[in-house]
């Protein structure tokens, strides 16, 4: 199938008013003020060792919280620091809830959406989480993306299409998946980003890999118009 395509006039640091600070692939300092500023306007305690995580997502079975909540005391039992923004399941809410009341000065939780938040968490988080058991369209991964937030995510629906897997015997991939639906391989996946977080350097070169990746709707419209041409035969056509 081809990819849907993002819209970068609204989600893209260089020009997004909605940030504290802009940044770009090839000047990041907005990127850390953006991750300083979140956290002081959630009240979460600041500069944590470990990443930041996030999630702007509806809070449904489908988007992964059936594997993602029996993780959370694990992830948060860590230096680490955990803002979610998004409402849907009622019983999910309030184990949301519960978790931020908890963990207060690590885990933040917001039920209404808010664009200005949801373009915050973007810029300010360095990695999102993406435990979905249904992801058709991938917008989300998209413009983790191309705001350097690198996800951890379940390969569900076109996730694999858009982000490849980080490997380092390769030196290829700019995010970390799992592939069983499941609390333990999802947990996997999260250990691998932060170890790999605890190398700056090596994560500055993929986060600057994964800002570089396209997924623009000219992008999409490309490969439009190329199935089209196979379909009609205009290639052979021009060809002949």
């Amino acid at each position: 199938g081809i990819l849907h395509g993002a819209d970068y006039t609204r989600w893209n640091p260089e020009t997004d008013r909605l940030l504290p600070a802009r940044y770009s692939i090839d000047s990041l300092a907005g990127k850390h003020d953006c991750r300083d500023a979140l956290l002081d306007e959630l009240r979460l305690t600041p500069k944590p060792a470990g990443p930041v995580f996030g999630m702007v997502t509806r809070v449904v079975e489908e988007k992964g919280f059936e594997i993602l909540m029996p993780a959370l005391d694990r992830l948060l039992s860590d230096d680490v620091r955990l803002i979610i923004l998004g409402e849907g399941d009622p019983a999910y809410e309030t184990a949301l809830a519960v978790a931020a009341r908890k963990f207060p000065a690590k885990f933040a939780y917001q039920k209404n959406y808010d664009a200005r938040l949801a373009h915050f968490i973007e810029g300010g988080m360095d990695i999102s989480l993406i435990p979905s058991r249904i992801e058709a369209a991938g917008l989300s991964a998209m413009y983790n993306l191309k705001y350097g937030a690198l996800p951890v995510a379940r390969a569900a629906g076109g996730i694999h299409e858009i982000i490849e897997d980080y490997d380092p015997t390769l030196d290829r991939g700019y995010g970390f998946l799992c592939y069983e639906y499941s609390t333990e391989a999802f947990w996997d996946s999260i250990k691998r980003a932060r170890e790999v977080f605890r190398n700056q350097e090596l994560w500055t070169v993929l986060m600057q890999r994964a800002m570089a990746r396209d997924f623009s709707w000219a992008a999409a419209a490309q490969r439009y118009e190329q199935l089209y041409a196979e379909l009609t035969g205009a290639e052979e056509q021009a060809a002949a």
